[in-house]
């Protein structure tokens, strides 16, 4: 048999191992669920900052868009600035253009300038390779050819004959309606526009355009300002040079 002192004392240290043990176990869930709540914590501040992050992301998403947007304006705007100043410059060239033919036709009053001229206007402003100047005789029943360029010397038109006859007779400027002309009388297949030279409602002359240069698409709007200029300015120029065209200069 084993004695009661020894046994009880063995019973005690169990329990007591035992309390230990549980303290022990008690303090070290005691410690995770502190440590639990801790990361929980950081989880909810993390979520937090998270949120935070991504209200902050949408804001310079936004930002961004909104920047997008500005600079997809402001480029357009620019393109706009950019089109707009190359067509005030082509204006000016235009005008500028308009003034010096203006006055170059008005600078002379010797024939063969005048004309020299007129053919300048046509060759480098408006393009036209073939051209004929036309003035009315002295009774405005003919058109007599004055000066050609590319192109052989017609024969005396009578007016109210033909396109370029039509034309001179209305007094209203000419257009062909496709590139290759209106077709008519032979010396009249080619014709892209005429002009007929008008003082007052009296026309005295006529410029008749045939071929225009390979890279001359068709006419533009500036081209019929000049051919509005030309009906005038020209038909000025050429009335008041010297000397005019009469019937006794009129081919046989």
């Amino acid at each position: 048999m084993r004695e009661p002192g020894a046994g009880e004392s063995y019973v005690d240290r169990v329990r007591a191992d035992t309390r230990q043990y549980a303290q022990e176990l008690l303090g070290e869930n005691e410690r995770l669920r502190g440590m639990l709540a801790a990361l929980g914590e950081q989880a909810a501040a993390l979520r937090g900052q998270l949120a935070k992050a991504q209200e902050e992301l949408g804001q310079y998403r936004d930002r961004d868009s909104r920047m997008q947007e500005q600079l997809t304006r402001a480029e357009l705007d620019s393109r706009r600035f950019a089109e707009r100043y190359v067509e005030v410059e082509r204006e000016n060239s235009n005008l500028a253009n308009l003034y010096v033919a203006s006055y170059r036709l008005h600078s002379t009053l010797d024939r063969s300038e005048v004309i020299g001229v007129i053919h300048e206007i046509l060759a480098n402003l408006v393009g036209c390779e073939e051209a004929v100047v036309l003035e009315a005789s002295l009774d405005g029943s003919v058109l007599v050819p004055v000066s050609t360029q590319g192109i052989e010397v017609p024969r005396p038109i009578a007016v109210g004959q033909g396109l370029i006859g039509r034309t001179a007779q209305a007094g209203e400027i000419y257009l062909a309606p496709s590139r290759e002309g209106a077709g008519g009388a032979a010396e009249e297949a080619t014709l892209t526009a005429c002009i007929p030279l008008k003082l007052g409602s009296k026309v005295v002359g006529a410029l008749a355009l045939f071929r225009l240069l390979p890279q001359k698409s068709g006419f533009e709007p500036i081209d019929r300002e000049l051919f509005d200029l030309l009906a005038t300015h020209a038909a000025v120029a050429l009335y008041c040079s010297v000397p005019r065209v009469g019937q006794a200069r009129l081919p046989a």
